[in-house]
């Protein structure tokens, strides 16, 4: 990752100098979110997974009887998921790092963890962002930003195979199941609508039973090292 900051900072003089404030059309011209609002989103929405994960890591550290290859599992999404971080704080500031995150995900309070409940709310939380990241790529495309869009579909790709990971340890059968990913939201903020209706709160309590959760200022450092930590 040693060349991230002189890509980041390459990347955000770009996007600024590209009209990030004007709205996206689609061809039926049904409006889209702006650049902008799109991005704010994707970091806030990354925050909150690296909430999520940091939680995670810490409860599969508190549960011997978790096998190592899905401790290993953990520890490579959570890597992931810090890459991604970087890579969209970079650009926009997210809307909030506090997060209400419902104690179901985790498979109960305190220290309990449930990995068919994790596998669950993995799957289930990845298939809103590989939404995400496929309104990126419409969002960048639209705006003629191939380069951009290439990245948000890296990006979808990697979420994809987390969703796969969530399908697995929830005994999906078959966990692959789809052909192609589904693209159900047209708006990010259907997609808020639908993370706040399963009870998650964005700065707010959610509807379900849980706390509040904080982004750590300084992430830990990743428990296990992964490949491609930047995108091309």
């Amino acid at each position: 990752m040693s060349n991230m900051g002189n890509l980041l900072s390459h990347i955000k003089s770009d996007l600024t100098g590209r009209g990030v404030a004007s709205t996206v059309d689609s061809p039926d011209g049904a409006p889209h979110d702006t650049i902008d609002e799109w991005g704010v989103f994707a970091s806030t929405t990354e925050a909150l997974t690296l909430t999520i994960l940091t939680e995670l890591v810490r409860r599969a550290g508190e549960h011997p009887e978790v096998p190592s290859s899905v401790a290993a599992i953990v520890g490579g999404v959570y890597a992931a998921e810090l890459d991604h971080w970087l890579f969209t704080s970079k650009h926009w500031e997210p809307s909030t790092t506090r997060f209400w995150i419902p104690d179901g995900f985790y498979g109960g309070e305190g220290d309990a963890l449930d990995l068919t409940a994790v596998g669950k709310g993995v799957a289930a939380g990845e298939h809103l962002f590989v939404n995400t990241y496929l309104l990126g790529v419409t969002t960048f495309a639209a705006d003629g930003n191939s380069t951009y869009a290439r990245y948000a579909a890296e990006l979808a790709a990697n979420e994809s195979e987390h969703r796969l990971l969530g399908q697995t340890l929830a005994g999906a059968s078959p966990p692959n199941d789809l052909g192609f990913a589904d693209f159900e939201f047209d708006r990010v903020s259907q997609i808020a609508a639908a993370a706040q209706s399963a009870g998650f709160g964005f700065g707010e309590q959610g509807t379900a039973a849980g706390r509040f959760y904080d982004l750590p200022q300084s992430p830990m450092a990743p428990p296990v090292q992964i490949s491609s930590n930047e995108p091309r």
